[in-house]
């Protein structure tokens, strides 16, 4: 579909079109609509992600990149709101809404970089048989005892509550949340929001410290 045909709509209608992606026929729509919103609002938000980056001692590759994410961003989730804006008008609404946007993909991207993950992190669903090999036969007691407590705990708990449970045991870092596609597979593997998931390992982990301090 030939996008010059929606350059003279309204930015209000050009983001209600990019809604209707997922709705029969209205793909081609939507990608050209997207077309036309990009080319409305990219020289702009280039110009601010360069600020942006640049107060945070970044180059011009960065910004160029980080205002990419932020359309990639809006394409995923055409979230706006003009009712939530303190904006006049809507292109000035839009355009404070990609700035938000891109501020929090800056933050993603950094952390990003400084990531211990490496993409290949996967669900655990059963506790691994321990090796002791490597500890003296002292601490290889201590371990033993630990692990068939743990086992009795979470075997007194649901399987979802096992399966979250070890799967940030086998992941977590301390300091950073598990990876983005790790917990994607979580939610939809179990059915499950993301505050869902929190609670059940908080349930989990004190079921564990409760037979700890009982059986330990």
């Amino acid at each position: 579909m030939n996008w010059q045909e929606y350059e003279d709509e309204t930015t209000e209608d050009i983001i209600e079109y990019i809604k209707m992606k997922g709705d029969d026929g209205f793909e081609k729509a939507a990608q050209a609509a997207f077309h036309v919103f990009c080319f409305r609002f990219g020289e702009d938000l280039v110009k601010k992600c360069e600020v942006i980056c640049k107060n945070n001692g970044l180059d011009k590759q960065v910004a160029t990149m980080i205002s990419q994410r932020t359309f990639h961003r809006f394409w995923k989730y055409p979230k706006y709101n003009h009712e939530k804006s303190r904006a006049a008008d809507h292109d000035t609404g839009v355009k404070f809404y990609l700035y938000r946007i891109a501020q929090r993909e800056l933050i993603n991207w950094r952390n990003e970089q400084n990531s211990p993950y490496t993409g290949e992190e996967d669900i655990v669903y059963k506790m691994p048989e321990p090796n002791y090999d490597n500890y003296a036969v002292e601490k290889r007691g201590i371990l033993k005892k630990r692990y068939e407590i743990v086992k009795k705990a979470l075997e007194r708990l649901s399987e979802k509550h096992r399966i979250i449970y070890l799967t940030y045991e086998a992941h977590f870092v301390e300091g950073h949340n598990l990876p983005g596609h790790l917990l994607k597979r979580l939610r939809a593997e179990l059915n499950l929001t993301q505050s869902s998931v929190r609670f059940y390992r908080h349930q989990a982990n004190e079921k564990i410290k409760e037979y700890i301090e009982i059986y330990g």
